[in-house]
């Protein structure tokens, strides 16, 4: 079956270009539609993350030439040690976990928005970050020295999985209807939130200091065993969810319509919704709350590939990617020697394309 061209919601506009179409078959059993703009938009967005990493590997207190660091990663000639220790313990596992937390995130986002069928949706909404929250804070602040450092992103891991569950299982009763998944998620998401708002409050100023830290999106503490486990479970979800795109396209067009097609929502919607799960909890585990780039992410690769979830999921974690790598280069280097997180300076930037979001959702609903 050939990739559908579908709307998730009323509300999102897809592009409508007459560009060259071609079809390319990755798997016996998938046959991908792919316009010459979508490789063109692919490029251009891989391209752009390679520029923003490049300059990123290389800048900082300690300057080190393009030129010197690519000879670092290539291993060309004989580096200086001091430059190469500079970029491989510190630089390279916060951008390594800026691209796969980034492109998870994005991902995660993709297929909420597609399920839910809205377009405000975001990994949030499941539960997994306020999950993920409380779990550290937890242990941080009301009982320390139970978990050791090593072990806390796992913990905050199984936090985030475990309400998410709970989420999705009393949105289940009866027959599973997004509008409950999302009402439930928002619920539950305020409880929790005011567990931790409780826990910052009365807690030790030091060790609240300590976790605040970890909420903000800071990716300056990212060592590599933890980039090992994030690869391993995008590894395991990112592929999973590609390979289920033209169930998205159907889900997105609505339940009948894929009941239809013989998509069964007893099954795919689990499978998504857990894979979504595992990608944002390793991404709050790892790095933190980045809240809108599975909000912005989507968005943003529509307007160049429209609701095509064959080259939209792809094309999204390049910008989900791109979004965290430049929102660490900039808290980086705006302010150095002080450090910005970097879910700090993703707000900044994508609240106001939030409030622009819902306005032009709102004139398009009026119309």
């Amino acid at each position: 079956m050939s990739d559908i061209q579908g709307n998730v919601s009323k509300n999102i506009p897809l592009p409508n270009f007459r560009t060259k179409t071609l079809f390319i078959k990755p798997a016996p059993s998938i046959l991908l539609r792919v316009r010459s703009k979508d490789v063109l938009s692919l490029i251009s967005f891989s391209l752009l993350g390679l520029v923003v990493f490049l300059f990123s590997i290389s800048s900082g207190s300690y300057e080190i030439s393009m030129l010197k660091s690519f000879k670092i990663l290539f291993s060309v000639g004989n580096p200086a040690q001091d430059a190469s220790k500079i970029i491989w313990d510190l630089r390279m596992p916060r951008l390594l976990a800026a691209i796969l937390c980034g492109s998870a995130l994005a991902i995660a986002g993709v297929v909420l928005q597609s399920i839910t069928r809205n377009a405000l949706a975001s990994p949030g909404l499941i539960g997994v970050e306020a999950g993920a929250s409380v779990t550290l804070l937890l242990f941080i602040v009301a009982l320390p020295n139970i978990v050791s450092s090593f072990w806390l992103p796992f913990s905050a891991m199984i936090g985030g999985v475990s309400v998410a569950l709970f989420i999705y299982f009393l949105s289940s009763f009866g027959r599973f209807l997004p509008i409950r998944l999302i009402l439930v998620g928002v619920g539950i998401s305020s409880i929790l939130s005011a567990i931790s708002d409780l826990l910052i409050t009365y807690g030790d100023i030091d060790r609240v200091e300590s976790a605040l830290l970890w909420l903000g999106g800071s990716l300056h503490q990212v060592d590599w065993p933890q980039i090992k486990v994030m690869w391993l479970w995008f590894a395991v979800a990112a592929p999973l969810i590609w390979l289920l795109f033209r169930e998205l396209n159907l889900l997105a067009l609505g339940d009948s319509i894929a009941i239809s097609r013989g998509v069964s929502n007893k099954i795919i919607v689990p499978v998504l919704l857990i894979c979504s799960v595992i990608l944002t909890s390793a991404s709050v585990a790892t790095v933190g709350t980045l809240t809108f780039v599975g909000l912005m992410a989507p968005h943003i690769a529509r307007q160049f590939c429209g609701n095509r979830h064959g080259v939209l999921i792809p094309l999204s974690a390049l910008v989900g990617s791109v979004l965290v790598l430049l929102g660490d280069t900039i808290g980086r280097l705006l302010f150095a020697p002080l450090q910005l997180p970097a879910g700090l300076v993703i707000v900044l930037f994508g609240s106001p394309y939030f409030i622009y979001l819902i306005i032009r959702l709102n004139r398009q609903q009026a119309t």
